[in-house]
């Protein structure tokens, strides 16, 4: 895994992102170990909240630009390991 070269960036998990974007969707954002410069980003399309701020997330992953399947369930929305683009 690639450590992140942003250490003054405040990490947060997706909901927080979400909440902070005034709970509206979609939001677009980047976990600390891609390179959004190379064009891996997430697209985050619908969020269910279990106990706050922690829940279910899906979206649509962006490699190289090109998108991926539109409704995938995201891998580990609430770790404190994702910013906004």
């Amino acid at each position: 895994m690639r450590l992140h070269t942003e250490p003054d960036v405040d990490w947060k998990n997706i909901f927080q992102l979400w909440r902070e974007a005034g709970e509206v969707l979609p939001i677009r954002v980047v976990k600390n170990s891609w390179s959004a410069d190379a064009g891996h980003y997430l697209v985050v399309e619908r969020v269910e909240i279990g106990r706050w701020p922690y829940g279910s997330a899906w979206g649509q992953y962006h490699w190289r630009g090109e998108p991926g399947t539109s409704g995938e369930k995201i891998n580990q929305p609430g770790t404190y390991t994702w910013r906004m683009l």
